[in-house]
């Protein structure tokens, strides 16, 4: 069923209004008409099952048909990421979108390329909102702002996560490893950029007591290392919990 973004939708609405770049989607990509059922979502726990009661030039009013209340469940999982070039970050930020990761932390590292400005991070929100249409995923993640490698480090643990970083270096140590007797309520994963981190970023981790894990015997891309860290992450806490979201 076709999600929509409604960020306006409160959970005892009755009657909703759909309009701007939704309305268009709904009617030009959708087809949708009077009588269809579709799915809203406020980005913020709401998921909505609606029907299309009217449809004017520029609005569509809905008529809630049913309403779920979804909660976010722990441990919360943040990533941080370095900018990537050729659009490999918007690939993260879709990917784990859908993989349920709550907060994103974007950083500038020693061995960052892209370039970035004020309009970044609006890409990356408009890429998620995306996303979450696309899987039903009732919570649009957070961005921080573009930070660099150490100031990301410190937000991080400012903000009660965890930090744990995939790091090619290590040679002992799996996700699964670091996980036992974890008793957080969050995790932030680092991702590195192409080229990985420099030694003066890992001489920094160790201050900072990160631990590392190793995601196999292969070098990965950084798109395909925060892909397979955060898919390994939520098979764990699934198998923990069947009802983690």
């Amino acid at each position: 069923m076709p999600g929509f973004y409604l960020p306006t939708l409160k959970i005892n609405d009755k009657l909703v209004t759909l309009a701007d770049e939704e309305f268009h989607h709904m009617i030009n990509v959708f087809r949708n008409k009077v009588g269809d059922s579709i799915n809203l979502t406020n980005g913020k726990g709401l998921i909505v099952e609606a029907e299309i009661v009217e449809l004017s030039r520029k609005k569509a009013f809905l008529e809630i048909l049913k309403i779920e209340k979804k909660s976010i469940s722990e441990p919360e999982i943040g990533v941080a990421f370095s900018l990537l070039k050729n659009k490999n970050d918007l690939m993260i930020i879709e990917k784990l979108t859908e993989l349920g990761v709550k907060k994103f932390f974007p950083m500038k590292t020693d061995f960052t390329i892209k370039k970035y400005n004020d309009k970044t991070v609006a890409k990356y929100v408009k890429t998620a909102i995306s996303a979450i249409k696309q899987c039903d995923n009732a919570f649009l993640p957070i961005f921080s702002e573009v930070l660099s490698f150490e100031k990301t480090i410190k937000k991080v643990i400012e903000e009660g996560y965890s930090p744990i970083v995939a790091s090619e270096r290590e040679t002992n140590f799996i996700l699964s490893d670091l996980l036992n007797g974890f008793k957080g309520d969050k995790i932030c994963l680092f991702i590195g950029p192409e080229g990985g981190f420099s030694d003066k970023e890992f001489e920094y981790f160790d201050e900072k007591k990160v631990a590392k894990f190793k995601l196999g015997n292969h070098i990965l891309r950084a798109e395909t290392a925060a892909i397979s860290s955060v898919s390994e992450l939520v098979g764990i806490f699934l198998e923990k919990d069947k009802n983690y979201y």
